[in-house]
């Protein structure tokens, strides 16, 4: 198991929720010389949001996680709306009723922001756990890349910008309806 100490040594701390002091590519950047050719593929995945193809055993770890995390979410969308999500659901390698537990709990809230943050807090708790089995093996140095996706994810968005949005929908909605004097 190869150690990347001072990489992960140089790393800032991330906080959630708040601005990253370092964004993917910064992170990117930082890695390059320190890195496998592999370990870089899997690092470039994660920041990406892409099942990584290699990674050894931490990847595999993440993406397992990753994976019944995003099926817990479908099921339980699909529940609520009366659907059937069974085609959306991915396999994946183990179980974890801890992460079942947390998706329900989160998407108990009636807030769909609040929602979307709890289940990103489950993946930045998956990060911290994945990093304490390695923290300067490439375990702490895939948790980093976990983190700033997420903390640059939280820091895209703008709540001026969003009510922009849905007045930008709201207007489209209803000069539709208007053009074709349909009620939407």
């Amino acid at each position: 198991m190869k150690e990347h100490w001072y990489l992960v040594a140089s790393l800032p701390h991330l906080r959630f929720g708040e601005k990253p002091p370092m964004d993917g590519a910064g992170f990117r950047a930082s890695c390059v010389g320190h890195l496998s050719g592999e370990e870089m593929a899997t690092i470039e995945a994660i920041l990406e949001n892409r099942e990584p193809k290699a990674g050894g055993t931490p990847a595999v770890q993440w993406w397992n996680a990753e994976v019944q995390l995003r099926d817990a979410v479908v099921r339980l969308r699909a529940k609520n709306r009366g659907t059937d999500g069974t085609q959306f659901l991915k396999p994946f390698e183990g179980f974890s009723a801890t992460i079942e537990k947390m998706v329900a709990d989160a998407l108990s809230r009636s807030n769909p922001l609040e929602q979307e943050e709890d289940v990103d807090r489950i993946r930045w708790m998956l990060a911290d756990e994945l990093a304490l089995t390695q923290p300067f093996g490439f375990s702490g140095v895939l948790a980093f890349a976990i983190k700033v996706r997420i903390a640059e994810r939280w820091a895209e968005f703008d709540e001026e910008a969003g009510k922009e949005k849905v007045e930008e929908l709201i207007l489209s909605a209803t000069t539709e309806e208007i053009e074709t004097g349909t009620k939407l």
